[in-house]
């Protein structure tokens, strides 16, 4: 995971696979003070397994290796501006669209640059934003 200021943001790969139900994060989340999972990807598991047990469950589904839409962006900063815990974001690897959205919070509130927030999400999470999300940072932040 990822300490980024007050926030804490978990970059990982989608629960929903045999050897990684949403019930085998639950202690890792609970110790971390994890307290919103947001999926990227399409559904693999049912959402409400992390509410029953306490979490909030966001849903912000976009395709692999294309630009999320406005209302995606808006609705992901929202979550994560909102929320008093740290959020785990995931897609289906946890690299593009994951990184992809981490990127925009970082351009945001913290005035990161395209390349600077490529990069920095890099180091954390070798692999990630592939090359067709990379076009997505063709703007700056305003």
């Amino acid at each position: 995971s990822v300490r980024i200021s007050k926030l804490k943001l978990l970059l990982t790969l989608s629960p929903g696979y045999p050897l990684h139900t949403p019930e085998a994060y639950f202690s890792y989340f609970c110790q971390n003070d994890i307290t919103t999972v947001v999926r990227l990807n399409r559904t693999l598991y049912d959402g409400r397994r992390f509410e029953d047990a306490g979490f909030e469950h966001h849903d912000l589904f976009f395709l692999d290796g294309t630009t999320p839409s406005d209302l995606i962006v808006r609705r992901f900063l929202h979550v994560c501006e909102s929320t008093d815990g740290a959020v785990a974001v995931h897609c289906k690897a946890g690299l593009g669209r994951t990184g992809t959205l981490i990127g925009c919070y970082l351009m945001k509130h913290f005035r990161f640059t395209a390349a600077e927030a490529i990069a920095w999400i890099r180091v954390c999470r070798p692999g990630s934003i592939i090359e067709t999300e990379r076009r997505l940072f063709s703007f700056q932040a305003p």
